[in-house]
């Protein structure tokens, strides 16, 4: 990518009038755009998702024509509104566009595709399927992902302005690049919600899936490590890892994190195998690092980060468990993460914790947009209600959803409630996932929940 390029593409974008259209972009600048981002021809298609879809985005990009395309596009005309549009605040004046509305596919109409129906694993055939969405419009540009069925924000809708044209094309370069892991934190910082029982059980569902699944234990109390009784493979993996990373060497740090991972194969009692990889904590370990001060705190999350991004190029989902507290493991976790998963019981308290979360996730977010070069940022994936009774009523509901919406909470509850089962307390005593019990009621309600959340079609809006 060229700097003359690019200033060539901010100098044309720079030139076009506030009201353009739609195929006058895509005529004078969008090549622009492609040409910047080191594509050839041959990447760039137009057309249906397929015979008899009814899907037509403006743009497919591949990487290999032999492969599904790597982004589909939406393309949008510009207008006065959006360029006259102050900078700050500029996220949450697009939500309420029309125009914004229509490029992420919102039902506005019954003729409206967007990247909300692109992306849909239900409706587009998989060699049409890409894994991320890209809408532009001379003013506004945002990046979508896919996994699997969930589809979210990879980054915020931003402003296009000359100091963000790099970033735009670096968000291209991103979704270019060999798809890493979906990065995701079941927590709460209330405790007993589950957390943990989640974390391993959702993973074991993904992988009787297909699915390539590692969970990292970052919490000092080492409960995922027990749980599924993996063994230390490489003692102080954290501090020798943190050497390497300090020396810029990440080969060798890949290679220590490759070492550490323990591999548990299991059974279900249908008879059939599947395994999760486990990245083991031990306690006095990351209670070293978590309270050295041989490292700056900024530092140690920098170097968690790091770790968590070298191992997704290994994995189809990462799941990570910490500590409910807000230290720097538990931070650093959170920086690290696509999606965070928030755990709440039938209880107020938990719902308070909840909130305490949606609104930090936003924090989190802006602090990373203001100071990354490529924002890739953690999504809200809503709530899942665990250690529930078999019973709660209407009495209870009403009460649920009233502090729900008297929170402000952003996130949505899923249908699939994960009730008190005793084959549960049997898989910790097992040191299992209870998905290995293939007929308990439990296995089903986590199947259940996979499905939801990340298998089939869930879109995850701003």
């Amino acid at each position: 990518m060229g700097s003359s390029l690019t200033d060539l593409v901010i100098n044309r974008w720079q030139s076009l009038p506030s009201d353009y259209s739609e195929n006058d972009l895509a005529m004078h600048l969008i090549p622009l755009i492609w040409d910047a981002r080191g594509l050839n021809f041959n990447q760039i298609k137009t057309g249906g998702l397929g015979a008899g879809i009814g899907l037509k985005p403006d743009y497919l990009i591949y990487n290999k024509l032999n492969e599904p395309p790597r982004i589909v596009v939406e393309i949008k005309k510009r207008t006065s509104l959006f360029h006259a549009a102050p900078d700050l605040g500029f996220s949450d004046f697009c939500q309420q566009q029309n125009l914004y509305k229509e490029a992420v596919g919102y039902p506005i109409s019954a003729k409206n595709n967007g990247i909300k129906q692109y992306l849909d694993n239900t409706k587009v055939p998989p060699e049409y399927l890409a894994a991320y969405g890209w809408v532009f419009n001379g003013d506004f540009f945002q990046v979508w992902r896919r996994v699997d069925g969930l589809v979210f924000p990879l980054t915020p809708v931003l402003k296009v302005t000359a100091a963000n044209f790099p970033k735009l094309l670096r968000q291209l370069e991103y979704c270019l690049t060999p798809q890493r892991a979906l990065v995701t934190a079941i927590w709460n910082q209330k405790g007993g919600v589950a957390k943990t029982t989640n974390t391993i059980n959702l993973g074991a569902a993904l992988a009787t899936e297909g699915k390539k699944v590692l969970l990292i234990d970052l919490d000092p109390q080492n409960d995922l490590t027990r749980g599924l009784k993996a063994h230390i493979k490489v003692k102080n993996y954290l501090e020798k890892c943190s050497d390497q990373l300090e020396l810029k060497d990440y080969n060798t740090a890949k290679d220590i994190l490759s070492e550490a991972v323990h591999i548990r194969k299991f059974k279900t009692t249908d008879n059939q195998h599947f395994s999760l990889s486990v990245l083991p904590g031990e306690e006095d370990e990351l209670r070293s690092f978590r309270d050295s001060t041989n490292l700056l705190d900024q530092l140690k999350r920098s170097y968690i980060k790091t770790i968590i991004n070298l191992l997704s190029e290994d994995y189809d989902y990462i799941f990570i468990d910490a500590a409910p507290t807000i230290d720097v493991l538990s931070v650093g976790m959170l920086a690290s993460c696509d999606t965070i998963l928030i755990p709440v019981d039938y209880d107020k308290k938990s719902l308070h914790h909840a909130a305490e979360v949606d609104k930090f996730i936003p924090t989190l977010r802006n602090s990373r947009v203001n100071k990354e070069k490529l924002p890739v940022v953690p999504w809200n994936l809503g709530l899942v209600f665990s250690n529930c009774p078999a019973e709660k009523g209407s009495v209870l509901q009403n009460h649920i959803n009233d502090t729900i919406k008297e929170l402000n909470f952003t996130g949505k509850p899923y249908k699939t409630e994960l009730k008190i089962y005793a084959q549960t307390k049997v898989a910790e005593f097992s040191q299992a996932p209870v998905i290995c019990w293939h007929k308990s009621p439990i296995t089903k309600l986590y199947k259940n929940l996979a499905q939801e959340v990340f298998l089939q079609h869930n879109f995850i809006d701003n």
